[in-house]
């Protein structure tokens, strides 16, 4: 009888553990649609990156094709740090962190609200930016939406991750805007070096099956920094 209590109480905390999980999921998503701040930022800049790299490389050349898949996740990795600038700005501003820190909502499910937030729009915004690519770098890109989406996820998973970790982290601190990708970027070395590799497998027609290492390397990139982001948030966020 002890034993089935202890397992419908466990059931309980994590049911609440999701509900206010998507708590903070759909207040982020509710208060960035009222202005579409965040989504119009990532989506403009992104687009201005593409052509900024389109036009600066001459149009149907080998080297485009071959710097294609890199210039497409560097445009992803700088879009990206617009979303986690803006993930616990509104709340500090507003006081609202302390509030919810406050709660009895655990840290860990602030975390993945936020992250969740976070890989939201920046999925949205990759959905868009694949057109955008194809037409601009490599028609047949298109022909292969499906696979690149579901790398941009995979992708988004391990970069939404650490990035919400280091952006409570620094959103305290005077130069949060500098320090926050000065922490990012060298963590995020294997994760891109993935991502373009299996990219440019995509894109030569040969899938995920051709990069298998690198995919594993990618996948356990993103189970390890989930891992480290939810046993290490609650300390970050009492700093």
């Amino acid at each position: 009888m002890g034993c089935r209590t202890h397992l419908f109480r466990t059931f309980l905390n994590e049911n609440g553990m999701f509900a206010d999980i998507w708590n903070i999921l759909a207040k982020d998503i509710k208060l960035d649609l009222r202005s579409m701040e965040n989504f119009f930022s990532m989506l403009f800049f992104s687009i201005i990156i593409l052509l900024i790299f389109a036009f600066a490389l001459p149009a149907e050349s080998h080297d485009q094709q071959l710097l294609a898949p890199g210039i497409f996740w560097v445009t992803f990795l700088l879009s990206g740090m617009l979303s986690l600038n803006k993930s616990f700005q509104m709340e500090k501003e507003n006081g609202c962190m302390e509030a919810l820190l406050v709660t009895p909502t655990s840290r860990g499910a602030i975390f993945f609200g936020k992250m969740a937030g976070n890989t939201v729009f920046i999925m949205i915004v990759q959905a868009m930016l694949i057109p955008l690519f194809s037409l601009l770098f490599i028609n047949s890109a298109i022909y292969h939406f499906a696979e690149l989406f579901l790398l941009s996820f995979v992708s988004t998973v391990g970069f939404s991750a650490l990035g919400t970790l280091l952006g409570g982290l620094t959103t305290d601190l005077r130069f949060k805007d500098i320090l926050l990708p000065i922490l990012l970027f060298p963590l995020l070395v294997p994760l891109l070096l993935a991502s373009v590799k299996i990219t440019q497998s995509i894109l030569f027609g040969e899938g995920f099956a051709a990069e298998l290492d690198w995919l594993k390397l990618l996948i356990g990139f993103d189970l390890i920094f989930l891992i480290i982001a939810y046993l290490t948030f609650d300390y970050v966020m009492e700093i």
